[in-house]
This record gives C-alpha cells, sequence and structure tokens, in this order.
C-alpha cells in the first residue's frame, strides 16, 4: 500500500484489525446486523468487508445506488489488503452502477495512483470533483496532478487548503502540503506543515519522516536523527526514513556506524541503490577510498546502472585523482534519463582536473541551462575564461559566482588560476576587492 495515501473512512480501525488473524466466525454476529451492514460499515478485518458485500450484493432487491454502496466498500476492502487491481475492477463496476458516485471516482483514484501512475489517477480524480467537490477528490487531484507535473505546487497547496477547509483535521493534506514545500527547498513552510500533522497524531509516521529531512536539510542532523528514529518506531518498514537516518549519521561524523547501518539496509534491500551510496559516502568519510569505490562497483552490477550509484562513483575516483576514469563513469551516469545539472557540474570539475577547459565550460553550461543557477558553474566558467585568455570576463563571471553564495576561501583558489595566467595584477585586485 502507498504509505501516502490518506486514510479512507474507518482505515485506520480496518488495518488495525487486518494485523491480526481472521478467525472463524459467522459474518453476522448480531440479529440486527445484515450483511449490508457489515459490508457498508467496513468495521471489521478487509477480509471480512469484502466477504459481507460479496454475500450482499448476491440479494436480489437491491436498488442501483444500493448496489453502487456496496462495490465500493468491496473496492475498499480489497485496496487494504494491498489488492489495487481488484479494487480498481470494483470501483469501475460501481461506477457503471452509479456514473455519479463520487466516493468510487475517488475510490478509482486512489487504486490508479498504485497501478496506473499519476495521469491516470488524475483524470479520475478530476471526474469526482466534476460531480461534487469532496476532501478526497481535491486531496487526490492535488497530489497526483503535481506528480505527474499537470499542476505547479502553489495549486495543489491551494487545492489542498480547499480540503482542509472542509476537514481541518485532514492530516494527509497536511504532510502533502509539507512535501510540497520541501519539493520547492521552502523548509521553513515546510516544517509548520508537518508539525501540524504531528499536533494531531504524534506517532505518523509520513510526517515524523517529512519532518526529520527537513530538519536535515537545513542542518539539525541531531533533531532529525531522532525524528527517524520515532517514525521507525511507528513504522519500522519506512525505507526513507531508514535511508535518511544513515544520512543522519554521515553528518553526525558517525560514518562507522553509518556504515554498518548501510550494510543492513543492503542486506535487506540488495536491489535498492540507497544502501549502497551511504555506504560508499560513509566510507570516503573513513578514508577507506578502495572499499568505498569497490561499494560504488558492486552496486552497479547489483543494481544497474544507476544516476546516484554513478554520481558518487565518479566522485569518489576523483578524489582518489582517477580522473579519466572519473569521467567516464560521469558520462555513464549523463547518459541515463534522469540525470541532472549535479552530474553535469561534477564533469565540469573533473575536466578542469584534467585541463580540458573546453570540456568544462560545456559541461558548467549544460548544468546551468537546466535553470540552476549554482554557483559552482559560475565559478567553473570563470576559470575557463580566465585560460582562454579572457581575463575581466572570467573576473565578472567570478563576481557572478560570488554573489550568488560561492565560499569566500574560494578567492584565493581564483585568484591562484588568474596568476598561473599570467594576471599578476588583476589578482592582487582580487585579493584587494575581497
Amino acid at each position: 500500500m502507498n504509505r501516502y495515501l490518506p486514510l479512507r473512512g474507518p482505515l485506520a480501525l480496518a488495518l488495525l484489525l487486518a494485523a491480526t488473524p481472521v478467525v472463524a466466525t459467522p459474518l453476522l454476529t448480531s440479529s440486527e446486523d445484515t450483511h449490508a451492514r457489515v459490508c457498508l460499515a467496513r468495521a471489521t478485518a478487509p477480509a471480512r468487508i469484502v466477504a459481507a458485500c460479496d454475500a450482499a450484493l448476491t440479494g436480489a432487491r437491491l436498488t442501483q445506488t444500493q448496489r453502487a454502496e456496496l462495490l465500493v466498500a468491496r473496492g475498499d476492502g480489497q485496496f487494504w489488503q494491498d489488492d489495487p487491481t481488484t479494487a480498481a475492477t470494483s470501483y469501475r463496476t460501481a461506477i457503471e452502477w452509479n456514473p455519479r458516485s463520487v466516493e468510487a471516482w475517488n475510490g478509482l483514484g486512489w487504486a490508479l495512483w498504485e497501478t496506473d501512475g499519476n495521469l491516470a489517477a488524475l483524470e479520475a480524480f478530476q471526474s469526482s470533483l466534476a460531480i461534487d467537490v469532496s476532501v478526497q477528490g481535491l486531496g487526490g487531484a492535488a497530489a497526483t496532478g503535481r506528480r505527474g507535473g499537470a499542476i505547479d505546487n502553489d495549486e495543489a497547496r491551494r487545492m489542498l487548503e480547499a480540503a482542509l477547509a472542509i476537514d481541518p483535521d485532514y492530516t494527509w493534506a497536511m504532510r502533502e502540503i509539507g512535501w510540497s514545500h520541501l519539493d520547492d527547498l521552502n523548509h521553513a513552510a515546510a516544517i509548520p506543515s508537518f508539525e501540524a500533522a504531528l499536533a494531531i497524531d504524534q506517532d505518523d509516521a509520513n510526517a515524523l519522516y517529512g519532518l526529520g529531512r527537513a530538519k536535515l536539510d537545513i542542518g539539525e542532523a541531531n533533531a532529525a536523527l531522532g525524528l527517524f528514529d520515532r517514525a521507525l518506531g511507528s513504522e519500522p518498514d519506512n525505507y526513507g526514513a531508514q535511508v535518511f537516518r544513515i544520512t543522519a549519521l554521515r553528518r553526525l561524523d558517525r560514518n562507522a556506524q553509518a556504515v554498518r547501518e548501510a550494510e543492513r539496509l543492503i542486506a535487506a534491500h540488495p536491489d535498492k541503490a540507497s544502501g549502497y551510496v551511504e555506504k560508499g559516502r560513509a566510507l570516503m568519510a573513513l578514508e577507506r577510498r578502495a572499499e568505498a569505490i569497490e561499494t560504488f562497483v558492486t552496486a552497479e552490477t547489483v543494481v544497474g546502472p544507476n544516476n546516484a550509484i554513478l554520481y558518487w562513483h565518479a566522485d569518489a575516483l576523483a578524489s582518489d585523482a582517477r580522473f579519466s576514469e572519473a569521467l567516464a563513469v560521469i558520462d555513464r551516469g549523463l547518459a541515463l534519463d534522469g540525470a541532472d545539472y549535479s552530474d553535469q557540474l561534477l564533469k565540469s570539475y573533473i575536466a578542469l582536473e584534467l585541463g580540458d577547459y573546453a570540456l568544462a565550460r560545456r559541461a558548467a553550461e549544460a548544468a546551468l541551462a537546466t535553470g540552476i543557477e549554482d554557483p559552482w558553474a559560475h565559478y567553473y566558467i570563470a576559470i575557463t575564461l580566465v585560460h582562454e585568455g579572457q581575463v575581466t570576463a572570467g573576473i565578472g563571471r567570478f563576481e557572478q559566482a560570488v554573489a550568488l553564495g560561492l565560499p569566500g576561501d574560494r578567492v584565493g583558489t581564483f585568484a591562484t588560476e588568474l596568476i598561473r595566467s599570467g594576471s599578476y595584477i588583476e589578482a592582487a585586485q582580487l585579493r584587494l576587492k575581497y
């Protein structure tokens, strides 16, 4: 089940009951019960909900609307059993009986999100909203729309705020707003969104994880570690929390522990890249370069070509001054879908170390072409311009990099590049200016 889905109806109770064995007791335990009532209440284990719905649907005297309601409840029971494909069939059949069933369209949206992706799910949620406004319709359309690129994060947040206006305790919308802010790197806005969800449910694993991510990004690694521990206490199989817990350990310079935790993660998930990446990075921090490089080689063999693996493999080779090998590895990464500006930026750095200024400039320009104004890209271009004899343009580009936040210790390094190119006066002026 997708951990980011909201609790639909009495799902929390249903999941709790699902965690215990279903005993062989009659579906109807009281003379006041009917199969239809048990089905529609959704207050027992998912398998029993489905059985009650199936029994109720055999009744001959059902209206079209009632049949659709029973089919939606059956779909919910199937969805809660981690069977979205079968659930989607139930929801579609419900829609055939009642095309204006908002619940059926919303259920279909959540099921399609699991099976067919964001845009297919969005279409179902839009069909729901065309009939009537609902919390689920707004939340589902916002989530699938922004993930599928159909709407931007601002529009998604407006829809989620509208859902919260209907249901102020809709914690799923709060978390989704928090994640949208993290996507925008707006940690100041993300933090209160996750905290609002935790004020309602202090054990909300996804909110704990999201808040941990935000705290980690603003440099509060110790606080983040505690949040990831709490998230894993509520949801031990939360893979993201396991990965970023190791990241927090690295940030706290607890790299030996990070290696051990990463090895456990690899053992549990050998086909996923993150464990290898975290182990390799922790080994690099411990100055165990050969082992780190071996880890990345193994990762590519086991997982297959992967952007993160190839990026950090190239970075490790570059740290070991094996620049030609590093260039070959990062080029493999750039050939994959998902390569981004950081891959081009690393290629630019490697090319500078190889003295290939034309290649370094092309790679840095490609990084900037992604729309991210990274100061290091401008800095690398500045170096290439100096070595191409365009000293004035190079100094201008360096000043642009500084204005964008380039660390102050690069002034001396850039002055050295000016001196190497014979620009002694310009180097002295640069030192006086900064």
